[in-house]
């Protein structure tokens, strides 16, 4: 029998060996890996045989925080930091009002679309604005695979109204039968009360959901915190019992060595943002004692607005680079840098099994990346390789030349085959000049 799909002949890079490149092929039957073999796969075995000689081919990328939202806003937020953001967009009314759902709606697409053409097959949308089942199709429609954090409030301003079980529930069902993760966004730390907390994570047990907040980002959040309950965001919800392994805690940048270990000792996940934190003026989050006590560390963008990029290739050498400078050389390897962009997304879901290295009988989340070019090359194999260097150091999302998720060829040569990108951009500038008329006007 045929194998549905064949790329065959590819550099292959994974974290399952250690990210030991071989030259390799793999095999694909419907949204999975059947084989992984060295060499070659002969084309009349495949229905369908992708030329993958030269090229790196290696697990899809897991952006795991990112704002889909902002992106109509890239650029508007340069030289402010995230105080002066939220003064000047988050905490307006006129944002909220000049901004229409359709806006938000195809802000959010364009975010996956340049997720998948940079080799992002999973990504989390934390939600500003819940769009119903629109969220929803935002995501299928563009061929991503990801996780939806809907927001546990009804309104930014009414920290204790919350969105109903009822809510939950259709939302969470219509989520699963799309095949995407529902997942309850929590709240920062300037809305931290005990009770709130302890409800808020309730409610995210008894629907099976896992539960993202914003944590110990900033220092005016960890001042409100300080403040409040002489001590620290970390430490507080460690203190509390509000910690654990169903927890996702984005940007970390100021943890203590104790509180490294009470993230550890709970299994909460952290995402780092190295860009935005470096942009926005956050700070330089412990990264190299997170993984050396074994904290499962991912990578995400935030979003455009806060990042104006969401390539997971310039976080990867972002995360390495800062950290060389802060921590010392060799304070975070290349394989540690790959585990976040990869494997540990992966983990940070409960979805290890299913995807985040290449092997048989994973989800075929899969990407190419082309080495024939002048900042890629020369490629090495063998005892002296530099692929993995190649990866983090050298490449950017432009190399990618194609994306499989679950086994769909979603881009191919460079091209997104599920919706029309021009059109998508058109409608995001068209509303990126709604918003830049009216701070002009100001």
């Amino acid at each position: 029998m045929k194998y549905e799909m064949g790329i065959s002949g590819a550099i292959i890079v994974s974290g399952h060996n250690g990210y030991e490149p071989f030259i390799g092929s793999v095999a694909i039957r419907g949204d999975r890996i059947e084989k992984v073999v060295t060499g070659s796969l002969e084309k009349e075995d495949c229905e369908e045989w992708i030329d993958g000689t030269g090229k790196i081919l290696m697990p899809g990328l897991v952006n795991a925080h990112c704002h889909g939202d902002m992106t109509l806003a890239r650029g508007l937020g340069d030289d402010l930091t995230l105080l002066e953001q939220n003064e000047k967009f988050a905490d307006t009314e006129w944002f909220y009002t000049l901004i229409s759902d359709e806006d938000r709606y195809y802000s959010r697409q364009l975010t996956y679309c340049e997720a998948l053409l940079s080799g992002t097959t999973f990504i989390m949308e934390n939600m500003y604005w819940g769009l119903g089942e629109d969220s929803v199709k935002a995501m299928v429609e563009t061929g991503i695979k990801g996780a939806l954090a809907e927001d546990i409030r009804v309104s930014f301003v009414r920290p204790d109204d919350f969105v109903s079980d009822a809510f939950l529930e259709a939302y969470g069902e219509v989520c699963q039968k799309n095949g995407i993760l529902p997942i309850l966004g929590g709240i920062s730390e300037e809305d931290y009360k005990t009770e709130r907390l302890k409800r808020i994570l309730e409610i995210a047990r008894k629907h099976g959901m896992k539960l993202t907040c914003h944590l110990a980002e900033n220092t005016w959040r960890r001042d409100i915190v300080r403040e409040r309950y002489n001590t620290t965001a970390i430490d507080y919800l460690y203190g509390t019992d509000l910690l654990g392994s169903d927890v996702i805690g984005s940007h970390v940048v100021y943890a203590t060595d104790e509180e490294v270990k009470q993230l550890k000792e709970t299994d909460t996940k952290v995402v780092n943002t190295p860009l935005c934190e470096m942009k926005i003026c956050d700070g330089i989050a412990p990264i190299p004692e997170m993984v050396k006590q074994g904290v499962t560390v991912c990578l995400g963008t935030d979003g455009s607005m806060w990042n104006n990029s969401n390539d997971i290739f310039r976080e990867m050498k972002g995360m390495s680079l800062l950290h060389t400078i802060n921590s010392g050389i060799r304070s975070l390897t290349k394989k540690e840098i790959l585990d976040m962009a990869t494997i540990n997304g992966a983990k940070c879901f409960g979805l290890e099994k299913e995807m985040g290295t290449i092997e048989e009988g994973k989800k075929a989340d899969l990407l190419l990346i082309e080495t024939n070019t002048p900042h890629m090359q020369p490629i090495r194999m063998g005892v002296n390789e530099n692929v993995t260097s190649a990866i983090v150091f050298n490449a950017t999302g432009q190399d990618v030349t194609d994306v499989f998720v679950n086994g769909r060829h979603v881009v191919s040569n460079g091209e997104l085959l599920t919706v029309k990108v021009e059109e998508i951009m058109n409608k995001v500038k068209a509303a990126s000049e709604k918003i830049a008329d009216y701070l002009q006007k100001q």
